[in-house]
């Protein structure tokens, strides 16, 4: 009763902290009418990354030791890049991904990329929506539905009251509290355990024991995402002054390098306390709550569980929000009301607790299906708009962002979608960008009348694919190799229709609604 009394206790304090200010128009709501100072920021964007890298990396130290360090730095180099890219994004007056796409390439561009960007942002915020269910499923015997949907409200109902300016509330008092339950976690696993500690092979100690490949597919699936890092580009667009937010992600990217070695380390000693892990059948995270749980009084239970609650909040919240901006912006095309932002927070929470009970141990696979769509609707169109100032034809996109999605949605049920065996090894997610770049390039060149450059772009980049898979290294390197072929046919294409001198196009926000 004492585990209960608190953890209620925290959701009462939680919601007061987001209803501590009310939005009273769409504009607050989404950016906090850009007034959000330095140090707001610096703790929204280290809540944001620091969320995610806890989970990630005491899985991923738990499988593979202490090369998983390679992931948090991947994570922590996407961070600065795309505080580099915030000059342009606040020039272009950035709202989200598909408003971006949408004013540049129309209504159609807009509703697709938006109903990609509003169905796949839950699929990215469930791991520590998981992650929070699986401690109070260890903890208190909560069933995986009711831990999900208690998760979800909680989030719901303080982010309702004022969208970012919730947030910002929030997210210094959760990252507190994740702090809190990292200490104890320390100081749990650094005092003498009565368990046995694990022999691990040479690799484990190994700092690239993980092998390149994975250490090539975690550095390219992060720097791809720095163009539609959608809610940590909206948490900075939010700031006063850009300036404010270049450095705060700077700073911030100090204490994630931090974060990144405790995690690694929390990671390498829970594998190290559990004895058969491969019998027993526990992921990290399981494995790492058992250890903890098991030399933890009530008090302490309670103080991890509203640690967890915390660690899903800040990572779930900012995802949730960003989805649901897409969702009722550029897909409802409800640009002005307040209401209908609130509603489609609610959707973008029940499709979460959605996904998570249809196929809750299959985290691996959702990942692998919302990065196949995501890449295939965003990444391709969003370099256009960097690359490209001119008029750029409106069907080639929509034509550009179907074959990549059907592509790498063809390629995965060629496997009975599975999230480990891919066709030649190469995981649909880099498929899916690459068909779209290759689209998008070759319309770019039929586009300027340059039949020759398509054909010989198109036949080069054929040729190159099938030697990468006929010939081509480990499989883990394939993906990678694949996209570069895609990013190296867009190069090849700017180099042959670039205009120094034209402008950007941005359509204003009616008429990019009404045409096609």
């Amino acid at each position: 009763m004492v585990i209960i009394a608190l953890l209620v206790g925290y959701m009462g304090f939680i919601v007061l902290l987001g209803k501590h200010k009310t939005a009273t128009s769409v504009t607050a709501f989404q950016n906090g009418n850009h007034q959000l100072g330095f140090w707001t920021i610096l703790i929204m964007v280290t809540a944001l990354w620091s969320s995610s890298l806890i989970v990630v990396e005491i899985d991923a130290a738990y499988q593979y030791g202490v090369s998983a360090l390679w992931y948090g730095v991947s994570v922590a180099l996407m961070s600065v890049l795309v505080s580099l890219l915030m000059p342009w994004f606040h020039q272009h007056a950035y709202i989200s991904n598909s408003d971006l796409l949408g004013r540049t390439f129309g209504r159609g561009v807009r509703r697709l990329s938006g109903m990609v960007i509003g169905g796949t942002f839950p699929i990215f915020a469930l791991s520590n929506a998981l992650a929070a269910a699986i401690f109070l499923q260890t903890a208190l015997s909560w069933p995986l539905w009711l831990s999900l949907s208690v998760t979800t409200l909680l989030l719901i109902v303080t982010i309702q009251f004022a969208g970012m300016l919730s947030l910002a509330q929030m997210q210094g008092f959760n990252l507190f509290m994740v702090m809190i339950g990292i200490v104890y976690a320390i100081h749990t696993m650094a005092h003498p355990l009565p368990h046995p500690k694990m022999v691990m092979p040479p690799r484990f100690w190994h700092l690239w024991g993980v092998g390149h490949g994975i250490v090539a597919v975690w550095f390219g699936m992060n720097i791809l995402n720095v163009v539609c890092a959608q809610a940590e580009i909206q948490t900075l667009a939010a700031a006063r002054h850009i300036r404010h937010a270049k450095w705060a992600t700077w700073l911030s990217t100090l204490w994630l390098l931090v974060i990144i070695v405790i995690s690694t380390w929390l990671g390498v000693m829970t594998r190290l306390l559990t004895p058969n892990p491969h019998m027993d059948g526990t992921d990290g995270l399981e494995a790492f709550f058992h250890i903890v749980l098991a030399h933890s009084s009530p008090l302490w239970v309670a103080l991890l569980g509203m640690s967890m609650w915390s660690l899903a909040i800040m990572w779930c919240g900012p995802l949730l929000f960003s989805g649901a901006i897409s969702m009722t912006h550029d897909v409802m095309g409800q640009f002005h009301s307040l209401s209908w932002l609130r509603i489609g927070l609610i959707v973008e929470g029940v499709i979460m607790v959605l996904y998570g009970l249809w196929r809750p141990g299959e985290l691996a696979w959702w990942r692998v299906f919302g990065l196949t769509l995501r890449n295939a609707a965003v990444v391709g169109p969003t370099l256009v708009v960097l690359l490209w100032k001119d008029t750029f034809p409106r069907k080639a996109v929509l034509l550009a962002i179907a074959s990549g999605i059907g592509t790498g949605l063809g390629l995965n049920a060629l496997t009975g979608f599975s999230a480990t065996h891919f066709v030649w090894g190469i995981n649909p997610m880099w498929s899916a960008a690459t068909i779209t770049m290759v689209v998008l390039a070759t319309a770019r060149l039929l586009h300027q009348r340059q039949l020759l450059g398509a054909i010989l772009g198109v036949a080069l980049w054929g040729l190159l694919t099938v030697l990468l898979i006929r010939y081509g290294s480990a499989a883990n390197l394939l993906g990678i190799l694949l996209l570069f072929s895609g990013l190296l046919f867009m190069g090849y294409a700017w180099l042959l229709t670039r205009r120094p001198d034209a402008e950007l196009k941005l359509y204003p926000l009616s008429k990019s609604v009404e045409s096609d």
